[in-house]
């Protein structure tokens, strides 16, 4: 009996989980409707600085530090580049580290990493390595709080940062992680929630860029 009704429990589950995958888009669609309808397209310029200051600087991190590492251990760039390309694309298409794991297993494979080295490095990796969940929460926290022109001291940013320290640590590598413990992070700083539904219009190219440099992170 107890196992029937766990079964049970499981449907139900699904079945609110479906409504709610269902349900989302139609909301997020009535907040930037109702945005829209009160403040006009102003804010629409606010989410196009925010996507673009996100996606900036994912790309600095990857040109800079990722690609420093490499010439610090005088690996060509090129070659570097070349191997991980198909993988890095994958991981843009799927939007989770997760499940590009075996491509980036295989790159690492071709980069002549030893299996015991990469199979250590990429899957422990991908639970506690998430570079680019990171610095993606340590934006948006910002951006949330100058939106609502609430100032940060710097112990509120300091606490902000090792929140989102802790946050990515252990997440899970499915699409969308980051934007799920973003709410944690607002929450916990006294910032407000009510702009996520705004955020997440955009997120489906920003949760991307952080899935590909969660990937080059691991490797």
């Amino acid at each position: 009996k107890f196992t029937h009704f766990l079964s049970i429990m499981t449907k139900m589950f699904e079945v609110a989980l479906t409504w709610l995958v269902h349900l989302v888009p139609l909301a997020v669609f009535g907040v930037v409707a109702k945005t829209v309808g009160e403040f006009g397209f102003e804010p629409l310029k606010g989410l196009s600085q925010y996507l673009a200051v996100g996606m900036t600087g994912l790309f600095l991190h990857v040109f800079i530090v990722y690609q420093g590492w490499l010439l610090f251990k005088g690996i060509p760039l090129r070659y570097f580049w070349r191997k991980v390309r198909t993988t890095l694309v994958y991981a843009w298409g799927v939007n989770s580290s997760l499940a590009t794991l075996p491509l980036t297993l295989k790159s690492l494979d071709e980069l002549k990493v030893s299996k015991k080295a990469s199979t250590l490095g990429a899957c422990v990796g991908t639970n506690l390595n998430n570079d680019g969940i990171l610095l993606y929460e340590g934006m948006a926290v910002f951006f949330v709080a100058q939106a609502a022109g609430i100032h940060m001291d710097l112990t509120t940013q300091l606490t902000a940062a090792l929140i989102c320290v802790m946050g990515t640590i252990g997440i899970a590598g499915i699409p969308e992680a980051g934007f799920i413990t973003l709410s944690l992070v607002l929450t916990t700083v006294g910032l407000p929630t009510e702009i996520l539904p705004m955020l997440l219009t955009v997120d489906w190219i920003l949760g991307r860029g952080r899935s590909v440099v969660n990937v080059l992170g691991d490797m």
